[in-house]
């Protein structure tokens, strides 16, 4: 019995100190969300600048960013613009079929979509950009060093 009695606490530590599974970059698919980890996942080594025509755009109740599924070059992306507050607050009208220019991070997520976590997004026709994280990625909506909270956010022209 007493062998039992000093195997478990010994157990009960080995399970504590192995490392979890981290989870950095992509999300899980517990529920609604997204297969790829849209608050932290921005990546300054996959940065890079896309154009391409809006196929829909993805608001509503069970989505916290709002997204864009656009086709630029024959290839479909899903671009992440950040929280649908933000965009309501400091973004432009964006609808299906308008052309746009977006920069940000690359990334292609669990579900074998390619995504983009925009940093920048510029709608050609009316020359407008928004900018939504500094050049490191961090997003303006998140405030402190580099961020504006819930002030700011358009950029210039193109």
């Amino acid at each position: 019995m007493r062998p039992i009695l000093l195997i478990i606490p010994f157990l009960l530590i080995l399970c504590a100190s192995f490392p979890f599974s981290a989870q950095a970059f992509w999300g899980t698919e517990h529920g609604n969300r997204p297969p790829l980890n849209f608050e932290s996942g921005y990546d300054v080594n996959t940065v890079t600048t896309v154009t391409g025509q809006i196929l829909s755009v993805l608001v509503g109740a069970e989505r916290h960013n709002l997204q864009l599924e656009i086709e630029g070059g024959g290839t479909r992306m899903m671009v992440v613009l950040g929280p649908q507050w933000y965009w309501a607050d400091y973004g432009v009208p964006l609808k299906e079929g308008d052309e746009v220019v977006v920069r940000g991070s690359k990334a292609q997520g669990q579900d074998g979509v390619i995504y983009i976590l925009a940093q920048k997004i510029t709608e050609i026709d009316q020359g407008v950009a928004v900018v939504l994280r500094d050049e490191s990625g961090h997003p303006n909506w998140a405030g402190g060093v580099g961020g504006r909270g819930r002030s700011g956010g358009r950029g210039g022209g193109r």
